[in-house]
């Protein structure tokens, strides 16, 4: 069978391809009208994921709360996540008992990455613009306070193939809390002194269309 698609690059070129019938109609499965709007998208995401193009490096971990140091677990949990998608530069925010937590996690030398902090105890938005100078490319974001299970790659590719300012997925929309893919362009929303991703730059970004949400299938 002879079809049409576009391939993912920085411009999309249109090419011809013959492909087995029964492939195709596993492809077709995939379509879901969100993740994958439809075939060429769907060729688009999963020639991605195989091909790592869909790859990120770096990750910040928001664990700044004052109930942090009872989450070390799932800060640990979260770096093998990130690890297993492939990030290899991790910075985790923290704030209140945070000498704690980087005693108890160390530079990432047992996880077999770079782990570095930023201590702040101005928001998360406060937390991430000490970082501004950090992120030149697209990266992603952790907030700990909601804690979701969820494929990194589908999120990623969701992210580059609709290419907003911000992709959240949360399981809960109001407050907003769980993983954020954010271009660099994010610092621009981001005011001086303490601030909320989730409460101050979210909510302008959504007024000017420039932020999506993931749609989480459960």
């Amino acid at each position: 069978m002879h079809i049409l698609f576009y391939i993912i690059t920085m411009e999309r070129e249109r090419i011809t391809i013959s492909i087995k019938k029964e492939i195709l109609e596993r492809i077709d499965r995939k379509v879901d009208g969100t993740v994958m709007r439809n075939r060429s998208h769907a060729f688009e995401h999963l020639l991605s994921e195989a091909l790592g193009i869909a790859k990120i490096e770096s990750a910040v971990i928001m664990a700044g709360g004052k109930g942090a140091i009872r989450l070390i677990p799932v800060i640990e949990n979260s770096i093998l996540q990130l690890k297993e998608y492939g990030l290899s530069d991790i910075t985790i925010a923290i704030g209140f008992l945070g000498e704690k937590i980087k005693q108890s996690i160390g530079a990432g030398e047992r996880f077999g990455l770079k782990i570095s902090y930023v201590e702040s105890g101005d928001g998360t938005a406060g937390a991430l613009n000490k970082l501004r100078n950090k992120f030149k490319k697209t990266f992603l974001v952790v907030n700990l306070d909601q804690v979701i299970s969820i494929n990194l790659s589908s999120l990623i590719n969701f992210h580059l193939n609709h290419q907003p300012l911000a992709s959240v997925a949360s399981s809960d929309q109001k407050l907003l809390k769980g993983f954020y893919v954010l271009e660099p362009d994010i610092f621009s929303f981001i005011p001086d002194g303490f601030s909320m991703l989730e409460e101050d730059v979210f909510p302008k970004l959504i007024n000017q269309n420039k932020l999506l949400i993931f749609p989480i299938i459960n």
